[in-house]
């Protein structure tokens, strides 16, 4: 198939449950679940989960209607707010927000935040906790000046973001105006902890092949200096994902401080 016929995360209606029960459910295939949410969960565990960042506002803008990669962060922030592209997505993380009937299971997501903390299982407990501390799901659309328009939110502590730029993002260009507008939502000081992809071709949802951005390791780190960014720890996996559903060479992890204001 032709790349440019590829379908987009943000400009075609495609079902959230699909993308939930092909990537990140308890019931999708371990080799996968073990890139897309155990790598995603212990990362951040390693990086935030003992207090080494903290604050009052952690934003989270990230590709589906996902809280797994909150567990490990959410209680080192007072307030969070989630942003996310899609009208149905939005709606499916309020359904989980309020506990409503048909919202996702996490608790495979929970079952390894137990493990990592060599404690019992106490998801509901955590689970709730995680809902209390989230006080806005706000749609955003980085074609606008504030990508968060009508609203403004507050400076964020930090930014945390799964895939969504390879996602949204035609080609670099675009990626490093994106990653300015989202620095732009970070204080001075502030962490931007980014999960993304290399040598990334197509993700597939509901039978539908979808666009995602091609980049290498030195673009993305040369985009994130680009936009007033220190690399401070950087982490790769070679992924099994490389099929007719997914492809896809490398996944990644990037804690990053923000060190200077850049002009978008």
């Amino acid at each position: 198939m032709d790349p440019s016929s590829h379908k987009r995360y943000h400009l075609h209606e495609w079902e959230p449950t699909d993308m939930f029960n092909t990537y990140y459910s308890g019931t999708t295939e371990k080799y996968i679940t073990e890139e897309s949410v155990r790598f995603t969960v212990e990362q951040l565990y390693k990086v935030i989960g003992q207090g080494q960042i903290q604050g009052d506002y952690l934003i989270d803008i990230s590709a589906g209607c996902h809280i797994h990669h909150l567990l490990p962060i959410f209680e080192f922030f007072r307030e969070i707010i989630i942003l996310e592209f899609s009208d149905l997505c939005v709606k499916e993380l309020v359904k989980w927000k309020h506990k409503e009937s048909e919202s996702y299971d996490w608790t495979h997501a929970l079952l390894i935040m137990a493990e990592l903390q060599g404690t019992s299982f106490k998801g509901k407990k955590i689970e709730n906790a995680l809902r209390r501390n989230i006080s806005h799901i706000l749609k955003c659309d980085f074609t606008k000046e504030n990508i968060t328009d009508p609203v403004v939110v507050p400076k964020a502590d930090c930014v945390v973001s799964l895939f969504i730029f390879h996602l949204v993002c035609e080609d670099l260009d675009e990626y490093c105006r994106h990653l300015k507008k989202v620095s732009c939502l970070l204080k001075l000081g502030g962490h931007l902890l980014l999960f993304g992809l290399f040598n990334a071709k197509y993700y597939t949802v509901g039978g539908s092949k979808y666009h995602l951005l091609t980049s290498d390791k030195t673009s993305v780190e040369e985009a994130l200096t680009d936009a007033g960014f220190v690399i401070e720890h950087l982490e790769v996996i070679e992924s099994k994902m490389r099929n007719d559903t997914t492809y896809l060479e490398h996944m990644c992890f990037i804690k990053a401080l923000k060190e200077s204001n850049v002009v978008v």
